[in-house]
This record gives C-alpha cells, sequence and structure tokens, in this order.
C-alpha cells in the first residue's frame, strides 16, 4: 500500500496535536522540538493548509489542524496497538480437563517443571470427572482415570494403577496387626467410593470370599471423601497409591494389603481424532509422557 503523506509525519502531528505542544511532543516520541516543527511544517507543505497556529511558546490546532487530528486520531491509536502485539510474542494455552483428585494430587505438583521449561506456555485446568466435549468447552485434552477404551479419542497412557489397601496406623494398632487378610477386613469397616461401587466385592470375590451381603461400608461420592474419611476414621481404603503418595510418605495412612490390579485401570492423556492438536499442546503431551516414563 502507497501513502502518499507520511505515516511518521502523521504520527508527529497526531502526537503534538494531543498535547497543543510540540516540546511535549518531542519527549514523548524522544526527538528534539525543532524536529517536529519541522516535520509538521512538512505536512502543511504537502496539505496545503495551516494544522497549527503558532504563538508565543505555545501552538494551537486550527480548524483544519482539529478536523485532521479527530480523522487521525482512532486509526493511529489502532495502528500503535498493532504493533505492540506484532512484537509481542504470540500467548499460548493448554486448555485441560482432569479428575479433580489426580488434578490435584499428580498433576499440579508436577506443573513447576512444565512451567520452568516452558515459561511461554499458560496450563488451564478444569478439574472436573464429568464427560465434556473437547469442542464445547475448547478444551485441547482430557486426563481421565478408569478401566475404559475410548475410540473415538487419540489416548496416551500415563500410569497403571497400583491399587492398594490402606487405613491409618491407629487402627492396626487397635486390632493388633501390622497386615490384613480378606478373612479380617470382610468383618471390619471400609470406605467405599459411588463411583466405583463394586471394588471390594470384586476383590473379595478375587479372595475367594463371597461377603456381599456382610460388609460393613461407608460410600462417599468421591476419592478425595474417601481419603479424608480414613484419615480421620477407622475405616479401610481401597485405591490407587498415586493419589495417596503425600499421605504413605508422612505416615498418616499405611498400606497393609498389596492387591493385584486385575482391571485395566490408569491414567491417561486424550485428546480429539477429529482436529489438528495445537502446538502448545502437543508441547504438553511430550512432557507428560517424558516425565512419565523418566
Amino acid at each position: 500500500m502507497y501513502f502518499r503523506l507520511s505515516l511518521n509525519h502523521l504520527n508527529t502531528f497526531a502526537c503534538a496535536a494531543r498535547y497543543e505542544s510540540f516540546q511535549q511532543a518531542a519527549e514523548q516520541l524522544n526527538v528534539t522540538p525543532s524536529a517536529v516543527s519541522h516535520q509538521v511544517r512538512q505536512l502543511e507543505q504537502q496539505l496545503g493548509y495551516t494544522l497549527f497556529k503558532r504563538l508565543d511558546r505555545q501552538v494551537r490546532l486550527t480548524d483544519a489542524g482539529l478536523t485532521l487530528f479527530q480523522q487521525l486520531n482512532q486509526p493511529l491509536h489502532q495502528l500503535h496497538s498493532a504493533a505492540e502485539q506484532a512484537l509481542t510474542t504470540p500467548h499460548q494455552q493448554v486448555k485441560i480437563s482432569c479428575a479433580p483428585l489426580y488434578a490435584t494430587r499428580w498433576l499440579m505438583p508436577r506443573l513447576p517443571d512444565f512451567r520452568a521449561r516452558f515459561p511461554d506456555i499458560e496450563i488451564s485446568i478444569q478439574a472436573t470427572t464429568e464427560q465434556v466435549a473437547l469442542e464445547s468447552y475448547e478444551l485441547d485434552g482430557l486426563i481421565r482415570h478408569g478401566a475404559h477404551n475410548w475410540p473415538q479419542m487419540h489416548q496416551l497412557r500415563l500410569l497403571d494403577e497400583q491399587p492398594v489397601i490402606a487405613c491409618r496406623p491407629a487402627l492396626l494398632r487397635r486390632l493388633e496387626v501390622t497386615r490384613v487378610t480378606a478373612e479380617l477386613l470382610q468383618h471390619q469397616p471400609l470406605v467405599d467410593i459411588a463411583a466405583h461401587p463394586d471394588r471390594w466385592q470384586a476383590w473379595f470375590h478375587q479372595q475367594g470370599i463371597n461377603a456381599d451381603r456382610r460388609l460393613c461400608r461407608t460410600v462417599v461420592q468421591n476419592a478425595a471423601q474417601a481419603i479424608d474419611a480414613c484419615l480421620f476414621s477407622d475405616l479401610f481404603l481401597l485405591l490407587d497409591r498415586t493419589p495417596i503418595e503425600r499421605e504413605l510418605a508422612d505416615g498418616s495412612l499405611v498400606v497393609v494389603a498389596e492387591p493385584e490390579n486385575h482391571e485395566p485401570y490408569g491414567l491417561s492423556l486424550l485428546w480429539s481424532k477429529q482436529r489438528r492438536p495445537r502446538a502448545a499442546f502437543l508441547t504438553f503431551h511430550d512432557w507428560l509422557q517424558r516425565f512419565c516414563q523418566g
């Protein structure tokens, strides 16, 4: 595009008009007042009319100068904004939906490593176990725990579940045992999670015990509530080891049995097969893969 009028001269005029001062315009533009005056005069010569009234130590816009300033002010502001955005590194964001327990206890504690490696990428986490449409929520991917295959999604397996039975140490001291058997547990209070109501029964069946009607269970809505229940009550918990690593490390919970993982439970990163993933998400994907393998 060819401009008959110099954009530099127009910008200098607009700055002088905004302050009605060549001195302040010069300070803003980091030039001398004489350079401002010279550029304004060149513009006036090109236009064929006067833009400023030169008074003693000050200038005032003429009617024609005011009209031109009003026409230029908004377009020049938009031009400056566009230039600033062009010079700024594009903002990159990865939007992930993650099961709340794994968001707070597994993913978030590991994110400082990602931020240190990729400071220009922002991670936005939606903590929910609900089924969500990636397109509806503008999500890049999902992190989900379960035993299912997701045929409509690409899948990266992050972790295989390591099921454990745990309780607080005080309960073991009360029972005067260090490890427990299925025969003992069938008569003890257990905490169960509504989303996985059959896990205790399945474990007892694997041990050759039909305990469907004899179990003393406290049912809670989610795994976070189950962990809290075990921390403050005499209950046994059957859960993946990963979310309770902190409690096992500080001794507030102890493992009393380690069942075999007969179901393909685990944690997976999922993303759509219907659209091309963004570069920032691929960076997050590769980091997760290296982190889990390393």
